[in-house]
């Protein structure tokens, strides 16, 4: 709609109303509230869209190696379909191109009874949470290059009940993980280094071993590169 202009039109109830043009969405939203991005960012969107794919990529690859590392901690809860025990795991292989996790998962440290593993005390999480930085940034922020994590219990849902909280599948040491573009070796060497600190030793003990994560993440890393080079278009397709 013109700007200064406006329309009638005849609501659900049955009544004409008038609309004018600054309640659209268009001049609402996108003019009067700002979102319309000047030179610098607009730049910088369509120059980020030139390597969107090999950061997804990449993100995938490191989502897969972190949630399989941390899997194999009887003591951390992972919550990723990237697992094939969860239940999302059919949806991601479903929906997701070629199967691959997005960059966004959760895992809990509140221990496991059938491996006789307790959950990690409050005061411990805490130090342990204060330890993952720098190198894992406690931000609110999603899709960075760099990953980031939030303890929802202690931020963003922290005026919530304790039953409330449970209700909502938050635990006290609930971590919502937002993975980035790093070397996944470097993120759990540090995660490691931050339990061994802050955490009981036989919590720390209970990491899988230092031999099985440079396999895992050479296993992840060329199979992934493998399907994606499958995946991708033909020459013959090219030339058509």
């Amino acid at each position: 709609m013109p700007k200064g202009d406006q329309c009638e039109f005849r609501s659900p109830a049955g009544n004409t109303e008038i609309v004018t043009w600054d309640a659209t969405l268009f001049w609402n939203v996108y003019y009067i509230k700002g979102a319309f991005l000047d030179s610098d960012k607009a730049f910088e969107v369509l120059n980020g869209l030139k390597t969107y794919e090999m950061r997804v990529l990449h993100k995938a690859i490191n989502t897969l190696v972190l949630a399989r590392v941390l899997d194999e901690h009887p003591g951390i809860n992972v919550n990723c379909p990237a697992l094939e025990a969860r239940p999302n795991h059919p949806i991601m292989k479903k929906v997701m191109r070629q199967g691959w996790p997005a960059g966004l998962f959760t895992i809990d440290m509140e221990g496991d009874a059938n491996s006789g593993v307790e959950a990690v005390k409050q005061a411990d999480f805490k130090r342990f949470l204060d330890s993952l930085e720098p190198a894992i940034g406690m931000q609110v922020t999603l899709g960075q290059t760099n990953t980031t994590a939030l303890c929802p219990a202690l931020t963003s849902h922290s005026e919530l009940s304790e039953s409330a909280l449970r209700e909502a599948s938050i635990m006290p040491t609930t971590l919502r993980i937002s993975v980035g573009l790093e070397d996944p070796r470097v993120l759990i060497a540090h995660i490691k280094m931050a339990s061994k600190n802050a955490l009981p030793e036989e919590y720390h003990q209970k990491f899988p071993s230092n031999e099985k994560i440079d396999q895992l993440y050479s296993e992840i890393y060329k199979r992934v590169h493998e399907d994606y080079i499958d995946s991708r278009v033909s020459m013959e397709d090219l030339l058509k």
